[in-house]
């Protein structure tokens, strides 16, 4: 099927075009419905060349609600499903008329006669100009350039982070719209993250296991069935490009979190077999067989199939979506599950297979920024595969938070471990050849970053008897100084170390719950909290701030470049430094120190990791619970005396002006932080006062 043929409803005010493809069908129909969602009409489609069925329907207003029916086959031996009974989503319209959340409903069964379009969503007609589209939305595709290094990803659920926030209006809550509203604005650029990424924002199925009757639903939006549109429990087509052009004019990117690994139709037979779209169109194109059992689906992502991206129709699905996103601003994809999605029918990585094919021609041609989880359920991870193959996909890691819960648990003998992560060293991504990494801190599958710390995990509410979430089994604390001490803590980690930092919206306001894992779950628990911030949630919230600036401000912590631990040309020191609290570098037995619970190094601001050049920095941490540390300062590489720019253990901010000399020793309190500079800059104390400024003005923000 060549790749310039459009696919789906073009609309234009004399006529609409339809097109949809299937290799194996007999016959297909396009049907019409009203406004009420009563079928008004029903027309033959022609088939064109390569599986193309096509049909131009005079004056079809935008709007206008629709679906399919392919007659063919059922024939479970060579992967056939077709049924005749069954209403198709057009698996490339832009919205669909209402959320799908009818899972149990025995007229979803693709094996069976009974009619599914009353219980079915419809495609909807929807108009494409990009003319009017430039006028409307100026910065639509104006993206911003921001290098990797500068990037702050946080990761946000359009219904739980926005549901709650008094601060918008109603009609704007748990919206896309929501936040593209201006005060959401000034709270990302107070809070110092420049680049949203959505979680799915697709139409979705609930899955086998979410009864409605139980109050269960697919709320993180992993399931989808559709992947171009819009779920309309967030808006629409239009909500998004207007969302788009919002960040865009603030200088903010934004990021799809995209599922092409499988789909929500599940099984391909049996009571679990229902069929909305995909299936019903042409089995074979769009889903892996399990080796030679073509009657049943590979299911290595143990959501019930796997798409096939192999195929001609799959990886068009993929490149016109990819073509899609770009025409809208969408600056980058992240891809759940990458590592599924390069399989074949036989859970071989394919270097050259669609999936490959497709993100080589998104970075080389598009100039769009991949991100991939480089993982598979099967519990491969192919991160070097995807290093070696095409340049410039960046890879999430999963190994900085666990090294970090457990060193802010106070776990001992883990300085090797941290100190991997703050230099970024290959180690980082054991997988791959470059470790250059999405950094994740807290993400939405695992605890928050209170949580961590705070809760045991509790995920019977989710109707798996506990089977599910992540394990995260670390120390817990009752005492709640402690526990903001180690959050506090655990984010400048986060956001200090080599890489690109991650956060998980909700984390810089205390979030926390002990449920891990919450992806069908839909009420105040999954809510972020926006009636006001406590003195320490205040503290936590304000030192996330200003440390996102800090690490803006200075190239020697968002510089990609690693650091190698060789000395700098310039003046005889080593880009990073690391250091005994007696001021000497450590030495091979140092590692290896079992009681050891801190770490500290120092960073050279004419190393090539500083770019033009930096001040000079000192970072001491703390995972111990007991005992204050003190370390003997040393010199620094450009100047005489160190002051102090962040202490974690103070409260408030620091605004003094003194100075410690060379041989001095400051103290290390338990489970805290501290940057020294050999060079203070004010511009931390600006930030600092901005974001008190932010906090007091905000409604509700302050009782």
């Amino acid at each position: 099927m060549p790749k310039q043929s459009p696919m789906g409803a073009f609309y234009t005010p004399r006529e609409t075009t339809f097109r949809v493809f299937s290799e194996h069908a007999e016959n297909i129909e396009l049907a019409l419905f009203s406004s009420d969602e009563k079928e008004v009409k029903r027309i033959p489609m022609k088939r064109q060349e390569n599986g193309v069925w096509e049909i131009k329907v005079q004056e079809v207003p935008a709007g206008q609600k629709y679906g399919y029916y392919a007659d063919g086959p059922y024939d479970p031996s060579a992967g056939l499903f077709f049924n005749k009974h069954k209403m198709a989503v057009d698996p490339y319209c832009l919205e669909v008329s209402r959320e799908f959340n009818d899972w149990e409903n025995d007229n979803l069964c693709g094996d069976n006669d009974l009619d599914n379009t009353p219980y079915m969503p419809k495609s909807v007609v929807v108009e494409r100009n990009e003319q009017k589209d430039n006028e409307k939305y100026p910065y639509l595709r104006k993206q911003p350039h921001i290098p990797w290094g500068k990037n702050s990803i946080f990761e946000v659920h359009v219904r739980n982070f926005t549901l709650k926030n008094f601060n918008l209006p109603q009609e704007e809550r748990g919206k896309l719209r929501g936040l593209a509203n201006p005060w959401m604005l000034d709270y990302f650029e107070q809070l110092g993250v420049n680049n949203i990424e959505l979680m799915p924002i697709t139409p979705t199925c609930p899955g086998r296991n979410l009864k409605k009757a139980d109050g269960k639903t697919d709320n993180w939006g992993y399931n989808p069935y559709c992947h171009f549109a819009v779920n309309p429990r967030y808006g629409n087509y239009e909500d998004l490009k207007y969302l788009i052009n919002a960040l865009h004019s603030r200088g903010m990117k934004i990021t799809l979190d995209v599922v092409f690994n499988h789909t929500g139709e599940y099984e391909a037979q049996g009571y679990n077999g229902r069929a909305l779209s995909y299936k019903l169109l042409d089995s074979p194109n769009y889903y892996l067989s399990n080796g030679n059992d073509k009657a049943n689906y590979a299911n290595y992502t143990g959501c019930g199939n796997n798409f096939n991206l192999n195929t001609k129709a799959g990886q068009k699905i993929l490149h016109d979506f990819l073509m899609y996103a770009h025409s809208i601003g969408v600056d980058s994809l992240r891809f759940d599950l990458g590592g599924d999605c390069a399989l074949n029918e036989y859970g071989q990585f394919l270097d050259n297979g669609g999936f490959m094919q497709e993100i080589k021609f998104a970075r080389e041609k598009l100039g769009m920024d991949i991100v991939i989880e480089p993982w598979s359920a099967l519990g491969g991870n192919y991160s070097d595969r995807f290093s070696g193959e095409i340049d410039g996909v960046m890879k999430w890691s999963d190994t900085r938070r666990k090294t970090d819960a457990k060193f802010f648990s106070s776990y001992s003998g883990l300085q090797g471990e941290l100190a991997t992560q703050v230099a970024g060293s290959a180690m980082v991504d054991k997988y791959g050849k470059n470790s250059a990494v999405i950094g994740t801190g807290r993400t939405h599958d695992g605890f928050s970053l209170l949580g961590a710390f705070e809760h045991y995990k509790d995920t019977r509410p989710n109707g798996e008897e506990g089977r599910d979430g992540s394990p995260d089994e670390y120390r817990k604390s009752s005492d709640r100084n402690e526990l903001y001490r180690r959050a506090v803590s655990n984010a400048a980690f986060d956001i200090l170390s080599k890489g690109v930092p991650f956060m998980r919206a909700g984390d810089e306001r205390g979030y926390s719950s002990p449920n891990n894992n919450p992806y069908c779950i839909d009420d105040e628990s999954v809510w972020i909290d926006w009636r006001g911030l406590d003195d320490k949630n205040k503290e936590l919230f304000m030192n996330i701030c200003r440390l996102n600036a800090f690490r803006q401000k200075h190239p020697v912590f968002n510089s990609m470049e690693l650091f190698t631990g060789e000395k700098v040309k310039a003046n005889g020191v080593k880009d990073i430094t690391w250091l005994r609290p007696d001021a000497k570098e450590m030495e091979d037995q140092d590692w290896h120190t079992p009681y050891a619970k801190t770490l500290a190094y120092m960073l050279n601001g004419k190393s090539p990791q500083a770019g033009a050049g930096d001040d000079d920095f000192l970072v001491m941490m703390s995972g111990d619970d007991y005992y204050t540390v003190d370390y003997r300062l040393p010199n620094p590489p450009q100047g005489e005396k160190w002051k102090v720019i962040f202490d974690s253990s103070q409260q408030g901010f620091i605004n003094d002006t003194k100075e410690f000399a060379a041989g001095e020793s400051y103290a290390l309190k338990p489970f805290s932080y501290v940057i020294l500079s050999h060079k203070r800059t004010d511009n931390e104390d600006r930030q600092a006062q901005k974001t008190i400024n932010f906090l007091m003005s905000a409604k509700r923000e302050i009782e």
